[in-house]
């Protein structure tokens, strides 16, 4: 195996930064069930480094990641518990990580879908939610997230591994403006409806083949663009024991909804 490049390790700790994830178009994920995901996608990381001492509970996954890696030339470099632990973003790593190329996913062919469902996330802050969400619209089928700007990156280390591999099976657009947003899906007859506490109950509307659920962040919402443009509200009911749903449950459960009733992308 390869010494790590000084190059490298530079890069490595510039990509736990979200303006050189950008700048690079380069993400990392960290430990074998990530890459693995990777790989299943058909997404091939750029290069794996890997620590010998750190993979004592998970020797077996990692050795054979290393061998696809070999197989499919990916380039592997193997270093000390001391390097790897400055660019890992983990307390108890497991001894393996991978840098992958973020993908560049287009838009306007995803809108032209007859039957679609979309998640518009605004003001979400928090990694570990974005990535949850990621992982459960994986699991449900959702064709895509559209992120406006002010949100967290999707790309970041805490996000991707929240994400569970999910991160490389949905389409992922950022830096949208709510203008910009509104105006992608009306043009392509997506219609968009607002979650909150408040609004028409959720499981009783019939919604059209093209959905679009607004979800906003915990502590701010959404913007009050929405409501100005007089946009769809839907709650999701509950008890009044607490104030309001976690983002990423509320995203869970609309479009669990929408994949049972088989309206998925």
């Amino acid at each position: 195996m390869n010494a790590l490049p000084k190059s490298r390790a530079k890069q490595l700790r510039a990509l736990k930064l979200r303006k050189s994830r950008e700048e690079q178009g380069l993400f990392v994920a960290e430990g074998p069930l990530l890459i693995e995901e990777g790989f299943k996608a058909d997404v091939f990381p750029r290069y794996v480094m890997y620590c010998p001492d750190l993979i004592d509970s998970t020797r077996e996954k990692v050795e054979a990641l290393l061998e696809r890696c070999r197989q499919e030339g990916v380039e592997v470099f193997e270093t000390d518990s001391g390097e790897f632990m400055t660019a890992s973003d983990t307390v108890n790593s497991q001894g393996i990580l991978a840098v992958f190329g973020i993908p560049a996913y287009e838009l306007e062919p995803l809108l032209q879908k007859p039957q679609l469902t979309l998640l518009v996330l605004d003001n979400l802050r928090d990694p570990g939610n974005l990535g949850t969400i990621v992982r459960q619209a994986a699991a449900f089928d959702c064709g895509g997230l559209l992120l406006l700007k002010g949100c967290v990156d999707a790309y970041n280390h805490k996000g991707v591994r929240a994400s569970m591999g999910g991160i490389f099976h949905v389409p992922v657009f950022d830096d949208l403006t709510p203008e910009d947003a509104m105006r992608k899906l009306t043009d392509a007859g997506v219609w968009p409806y607002v979650t909150g506490t408040q609004g028409q109950n959720a499981f009783t509307i019939s919604y059209p083949p093209k959905t679009a659920f607004i979800i906003g962040g915990e502590s701010e919402g959404v913007q009050p663009f929405w409501k100005d443009h007089e946009v769809i509200q839907v709650g999701i009911p509950q008890t009044d024991k607490v104030e309001s749903l976690n983002a990423a449950v509320a995203a869970s459960i609309l479009i669990a909804y929408r994949y049972q009733a088989g309206q998925g992308q």
